[in-house]
């Protein structure tokens, strides 16, 4: 069965319902299906597979926990989750044994073991990292230097966008 994004001209409520029964119908008649859509959503909630293109290229494919754990490219990092994933330019450096990771107001140390294995692969001076949301705690220490730019009730969460001077995460 080919669907070609199916749910995408229904409202919120109705789309939701029937992503639940379309996947329901597909298991219980044992159906394969081809599922077009351009919602990563509806993509990780129906999928055993999902296959990211993008221009026409194969991105990724796999399970969605796995690219959303693993993700192979920025593309496909950035397009699996919501709200998407954040890139900071950073530059790795060693200091007194200890491994960092330095950007725009925001300095990380990094765990030995992953320090003591990016230096024997020879790392760049710059790397990008990308971070998830739902990893970033706000604490109350640490060295961070930026702005809350705007906050987004979303209900039991909210959304934070912060700028890190010209540079913007969303956790």
């Amino acid at each position: 069965m080919l669907l070609d994004e199916p749910l995408s001209n229904l409202d919120a409520k109705l789309r939701l319902r029937m992503r639940g029964e379309l996947k329901r119908l597909q298991m219980e008649l044992g159906i394969t299906s081809i599922y077009v859509t351009h919602d990563q959503v509806e993509a990780m909630t129906m999928a055993d597979r999902i296959a990211v293109m993008n221009l026409g290229v194969l991105q990724a494919y796999g399970p969605p926990d796995q690219l959303y754990d693993h993700p192979e490219t920025m593309f496909v990092a950035s397009f699996i989750g919501s709200p998407p994933m954040s890139f900071l330019k950073m530059a790795f450096e060693e200091s007194e044994g200890r491994f960092y990771l330095r950007g725009k107001g925001l300095n990380l140390r990094i765990p030995d073991e992953k320090g003591h294995l990016a230096k024997r692969n020879g790392p760049p001076n710059e790397v990008i990292m990308g971070i998830r949301p739902e990893d970033i705690a706000i604490v109350g220490e640490g060295d961070v230097r930026g702005e809350v730019y705007v906050v987004g009730p979303l209900g039991r969460e909210d959304l934070v966008t912060f700028h890190l001077e010209d540079e913007e995460v969303r956790f």
